[in-house]
């Protein structure tokens, strides 16, 4: 078009009815020429739209084709999944494989039915873009795809209840995205991102970094508004608002103030929120998305992302390096704290359904940790070995996780009050991957029987890990006292926590038998003093 305007000749070099019938003739080609160009244009676009979709949907395909021959099995040309059937007389090993086989489906299923919408929609658009290119007029044509909205995700039940087998849908979802699509749902819809599970953890940071300066400035602009009011010097309810206000501030300061450090060792914040004046976070040490071992460490009775965050991360770096160390084959692991949930405070212990005394909090969470477990292996392209650390009352939040759907594949819990569990079977965990660590001189098992639930030791299929050292063990390693020594350095309950989390099940060391027989001294003379009081 350039070439042929260039090439018109001017105006007063030729003048009459066949100079005025060349130009009109001229500007119609040009016309006709641009009308054309930018047909070619939107069909450039669709073509590119179309390859983008249907890259998509084969990446989907192979996903679950990879998922499938992981589990032994394979996608039929219907796409349902067929998988070896086997006879298996243990029976906790056969509730494992009937768990692992339900959550495969589910991810296969959700993988192959995302690849059909997607080449579907493929159609559809390519179909629509294309006729629209040779039958409207040009300034009616569709928009560009980077002008298209980004597919909203699976929508949440309204009950909020979180149920674990809906993290494949919000991976499916996010496999479905092409990059483009990726960055925009990052930069312009976070909240979409930031608290799914299912989806990388490297998204997942960039989403909630964006949700944790939007939690910053809402609260600064809460607190310049309380500290505004005339009244807030006096007692009651303005300088609550104040105080609260400053607390919340404060927790916020401290997940910055965490993910932010720089002494060479990555982090990832997986989520951020805000539960009953609390602030919640998980947040990860290690890159979770490339780990081959991940361990999720819950917090228990009087945990809170202010006073706690900034020691726990500490304290995970040293298990994570020791915990490198000793995995085989140059294997990377990441520990994660998830302190995603409100735990019980000496201040709830007045109302019963926030007391440390009763489980209601557990029940009532647990479908989150079961969600946030499950994602981390749904969001990656390679399985991994995932640990589940629970200490105190968060063993009552991981016992009711453990009872939903759920990809995990060993627990150690210590400290613990108690758990809903009455069979290993319903945990859907393999032969030895419930692990139990009760010190000498922590209290707070002993309380099982006021608890709701059970003790975990009496979970049959319990293996219980050493935490009292008695001759034989190593030197270096030092018995474990109280509820809150577990993961002291030095301790035999920390180099347990470590052998279980970096998968060398040939490090752990069993409880000996004076442990066991001191730990049942305790525990019937703490039944003798605690029967009158029992209901």
């Amino acid at each position: 078009m350039t070439e042929l305007l260039a090439s018109r000749p001017p105006a007063t070099a030729w003048s009459g009815p066949a100079a005025q019938a060349s130009f009109t003739r001229t500007s119609e080609a040009v016309g006709a020429l641009g009308e054309i160009a930018n047909r070619l244009v939107v069909t450039a676009h669709a073509l590119a739209r179309l390859a983008d979709l249907m890259q998509a949907s084969l990446e989907l395909v192979r996903h679950a084709e990879r998922r499938a021959a992981e589990g032994g099995g394979q996608v039929d040309g219907l796409g349902q999944l067929i998988l070896p059937r086997l006879v298996v007389l243990d029976p906790v090993l056969a509730a494992h494989l009937v768990r692992q086989e339900s959550l495969l489906r589910e991810e296969v299923f959700r993988d192959v039915r995302q690849a059909e919408s997607l080449a579907r929609q493929a159609d559809d658009e390519a179909a629509g873009r294309l006729v629209a290119a040779v039958r409207g007029p040009a300034d009616a044509l569709p928009p560009a795809p980077a002008k298209l909205p980004v597919p909203a995700p699976p929508s949440l039940p309204d009950n909020g209840f979180i149920h674990p087998d809906s993290v494949f849908a919000n991976a499916s979802w996010w496999r479905s995205l092409t990059p483009e699509e990726k960055g925009r749902a990052i930069r312009d819809h976070p909240q979409w991102v930031g608290p799914r599970d299912g989806l990388p953890a490297w998204a997942r940071h960039q989403a909630n970094l964006e949700l944790l300066a939007r939690a910053e400035r809402n609260v600064a602009a809460r607190l310049a508004a309380a500290r505004r009011n005339p009244f807030h010097l006096l007692p009651e309810p303005w300088e609550d608002e104040v105080e609260r206000a400053e607390r919340y501030a404060q927790a916020l300061r401290t997940v910055r103030d965490v993910v932010s450090r720089q002494d060479g060792v990555p982090r990832q914040l997986l989520a951020i929120g805000g539960a009953d004046g609390l602030v919640t976070a998980v947040v990860a040490v290690g890159d979770v998305d490339r780990a081959d071992h991940v361990a999720t460490f819950v917090g228990g009775f009087t945990t809170t992302v202010k006073g706690d965050l900034r020691p726990l991360d500490s304290e995970l770096v040293g298990m994570r390096h020791e915990a490198t160390a000793v995995a085989q084959d140059g294997a990377e692991v990441a520990v994660v704290a998830w302190l995603g949930y409100p735990a019980p405070q000496i201040s709830g212990l007045s109302q019963w359904r926030r007391s440390v005394a009763t489980d209601s909090i557990a029940r009532d969470r647990a479908d989150e940790l079961a969600a946030f477990l499950t994602g981390l292996d749904a969001a990656r392209d390679t399985p991994l070995h995932s640990t589940l650390w629970a200490h105190s009352y968060g063993s009552a939040v991981a016992g009711n996780a453990l009872l939903l759907p759920g990809d995990i594949d060993d627990v150690v819990l210590f400290g613990s009050p108690g758990v809903p569990i009455r069979k290993l079977e319903s945990t859907g965990l393999k032969p030895g991957g419930l692990n139990v660590l009760d010190a000498p001189t922590d209290v707070v098992p002993l309380l099982a029987p006021a608890f709701p639930g059970v003790s975990a030791l009496r979970v049959p299929g319990a293996r219980r890990l050493a935490t009292m050292h008695v001759n034989g063990m190593p030197e270096r390693l030092r018995t474990s006292f109280g509820h809150s020594q577990y993961t002291a350095p030095g301790t035999l309950s920390r180099h347990n926590l470590i052998a279980v989390a970096a998968g060398r099940p040939d490090l752990v060391i069993p409880a000996s038998e004076q442990e066991v027989q001191f730990r049942a001294f305790l525990l019937r003379t703490g039944l003798a003093v605690a029967r009158p009081f029992l209901p």
